[in-house]
């Protein structure tokens, strides 16, 4: 015991004597150097102006998206222009007949795009939908509800 606590005692003196060392007195161990190097610093670039950034971040709009469906568990995939944007795990719980499931949206290019929804099913089956006419606007958001009726999947406009 008594040699533990000399290790100790031993460690904070020199911990204590090599922050005394490095201090300027201020009870700051930082130090700074300053370089009598003469800098030759360029002006920082203008900032872009507020239209500009403003527009940067309204370009693309959020798009909720959401599932009813009577499956037990699942993979919703979404495709947009041919690219997955989308691809989420859902559960239904057993004494449930139908349940919706909503996520946080994904942020959409304005414009006109193409959409399906893919559903893997954990038995094994894929279900697809027909491709979905979707309009962004420049302004405002969209939702989205992926349904599933028998074997059918379609994607609508959450009401």
């Amino acid at each position: 015991m008594k040699k533990m606590l000399g290790a100790v005692a031993v460690s904070i003196l020199v911990a204590t004597a090599v922050s005394a060392a490095l201090s300027d007195g201020s009870g700051s161990t930082t130090s700074t150097h300053r370089s009598t190097a003469k800098t030759t610093a360029k002006p920082a670039a203008k900032p872009a102006p507020k239209s500009a950034t403003k527009t940067l971040a309204t370009t693309k709009q959020p798009i909720t998206i959401s599932i009813t469906s009577r499956i037990g568990h699942g993979n919703l995939v979404v495709i947009l222009d041919d690219v997955p944007v989308f691809n989420e795990e859902f559960k239904k719980p057993p004494f449930l007949i139908s349940q919706t499931t909503t996520w946080d949206p994904i942020q959409v290019s304005p414009g006109k795009h193409k959409l399906t929804a893919k559903v893997y099913s954990t038995k094994g089956k894929t279900y697809l939908s027909g491709v979905y006419d979707l309009d962004v606007s420049k302004t405002k958001g969209i939702e989205l509800r992926v349904k599933m009726s028998g074997d059918k999947l379609t994607v609508e406009p959450a009401s």
